[in-house]
């Protein structure tokens, strides 16, 4: 009688077992590690909530998680890192670029340069751990879950411009030539397209970064998730970018024949609704796209093996991870602490309300949503020489606000858009008035053969001192930038004016009527 002796069955290893990795182990990578991606979200969310054209990036993370997860069941077996201690070497340095930029972006929250810096160094430490954890093997399969994240940060102002300037543009002259054809006579003015019913302005967030870049989030993501090929991602990209070029022409196309046809209040009525439509479209394009370029036959999983050949060594550098960034938070904090107080508003603007003709104005939806100040409006008058005068005065409270959306929405990048000629910058010049310095910019423009001068001022909040020229006027420099942070000014908050004077025919005129009109605008406290 012969006995077999039959072989146990393997029980299957618990989750954490299998990862090779101890609960403690997993916790500090989780503390460490969402600590870390905590800071780069937190410096990007006021963009992506004040914002139109960035209000995508709130899906970013929530995209590039679920493309960790898919990732996560095919992963590769995890292998020793070829080059541990050069890369613990370049980790450092990072997180040394992360510190620095951290302490500057207090002061200048509005710098997209320190966006970057600090996105990139994110992802720089990121895939540094996953290296260690697993190996090359590791860093390819998880790499692009990790860049991904990358089609969220803004673009840097110049290059952001540039393209939304050309999109415009191209919409407005492409949508003119459509209208011309069916018959609705229309003409361009820069980015306005004049109707037999009024004026037909393209803003930014028709027409701009917001389709351009939320159609390569999608396409990038549909790529990845339904595992294209590389050269077929690219496609996808491409394609991406012109649907939504079309679609985009197709809603100003549309919105423009309403207009011609029951009037320029009718736009207000379906302009939300011919977005989402046109979004909706777009991406469900793009979406049937994916689907037919996908693999018809689904490429090889790699299965991981139940038990690696190494220990995951992963305790220590997420603790020193977590450790790093706490420091980085406390220094922050004592670094700015001394300056951490209240400062008075120097001065305000009265509105000239017994001025002949007073009336006030209202300001677009458009502008108090891109805007987003706490206090302002707009008003035109006459002034008793019979020239003409308009005024746009805002306010914000300390926070990122002002400096961010001031600065690419002043009189030289708008104006032009919607236009008018920009004859001449004369660049900042003070104005002295109740002992405080004003920082004026001049412009004049040609304002369909009607002299217009423009006089901007912007007055950062953190300028403490009345007769600070220096703090008063616009420093938006790497140096001036860098010298905020070295002088421990976060940012609290800013006021802004913009008066516009129609009929001047020279410049020295014009500054003398400003004066006078300053005199009755501006008062202390």
């Amino acid at each position: 009688m012969s006995h077999s002796t039959a072989e146990a069955p393997e029980l299957p290893l618990p989750p954490l077992a299998r990862m090779g990795m101890g609960r403690s182990e997993i916790a500090f990578c989780v503390l460490g590690f969402g600590f870390l991606w905590f800071e780069i979200i937190h410096q990007l969310g006021s963009e992506w909530s004040l914002n139109p054209q960035y209000s995508y990036g709130w899906t970013a993370p929530f995209l590039a998680a679920i493309l960790l997860w898919q990732r996560w069941p095919r992963r590769p077996v995890a292998t020793a890192p070829e080059f541990p201690r050069l890369t613990i070497a370049l980790l450092i340095v990072t997180a040394l670029i992360l510190f620095l930029a951290r302490l500057v972006a207090v002061a200048n929250p509005d710098w997209r340069l320190l966006d970057w810096i600090m996105a990139l160094a994110v992802v720089a430490i990121s895939l540094g751990g996953i290296y260690l954890a697993g190996g090359s093997s590791w860093l390819r399969h998880f790499a692009f879950p990790a860049l991904f994240f990358l089609v969220a940060v803004p673009w840097p102002v110049q290059l952001e411009q540039l393209v939304v300037q050309h999109l415009m543009r191209a919409d407005a002259a492409i949508t003119i030539g459509l209208l011309n054809f069916i018959g609705t006579l229309s003409v361009q003015h820069g980015n306005v397209i004049e109707l037999s019913t009024g004026q037909v302005g393209i803003d930014d967030a028709c027409t701009g970064v917001r389709s351009l870049q939320a159609t390569f989030m999608v396409a990038l993501f549909l790529g990845a998730f339904y595992r294209i090929t590389p050269s077929r991602r690219v496609l996808l990209v491409v394609a991406g970018g012109c649907l939504a070029f079309v679609c985009n022409i197709g809603r100003t196309f549309l919105l423009c024949q309403i207009a011609a046809n029951d009037g320029i209040a009718a736009i207000e009525r379906w302009h939300d609704p011919a977005g989402f439509t046109i979004l909706g479209i777009c991406l469900l394009a793009l979406w049937g796209m994916s689907l037919w370029l996908q693999p018809k036959t689904a490429p090889p999983v790699a299965l991981t093996k139940r038990r690696q050949s190494f220990r995951l060594r992963v305790f220590g550098w997420p603790l020193a991870l977590f450790l790093w960034l706490c420091l980085t938070e406390s220094v922050v904090a004592l670094w700015y602490a001394p300056n951490w107080v209240a400062i008075s508003q120097p001065w305000s603007v009265r509105w000239p309300a017994t001025e002949l003709d007073y009336q006030t104005q209202v300001v677009p939806a458009a502008a108090e949503e891109l805007l987003r100040y706490n206090e302002g409006g707009a008003a035109t008058w006459r002034s008793p020489d019979n020239r003409h005068w308009m005024l746009y005065s805002f306010h914000w409270l300390p926070g990122r606000t002002a400096a961010l959306f001031v600065k690419n929405h002043r009189p030289d990048i708008c104006l032009p858009a919607s236009g008018l000629t920009m004859q001449k910058e004369s660049g900042v010049h003070f104005v002295t008035l109740h002992g405080i310095s004003l920082p004026i910019r001049a412009y004049r423009f040609d304002d369909h053969g009607w002299p217009l001068h423009i006089f901007y001022c912007y007055w950062d909040g953190r300028s403490s001192y009345e007769n600070d020229t220096a703090a008063a006027a616009e420093d938006w420099t790497a140096r001036g930038r860098i010298r905020a942070a070295w002088q421990g000014k976060r940012e609290r908050g800013a006021q802004m004016f913009e008066l516009a004077a129609w009929g001047h025919e020279n410049d020295a005129e014009a500054k003398a009527a400003l004066r006078r009109e300053l005199e009755k605008i501006v008062q202390r406290g």
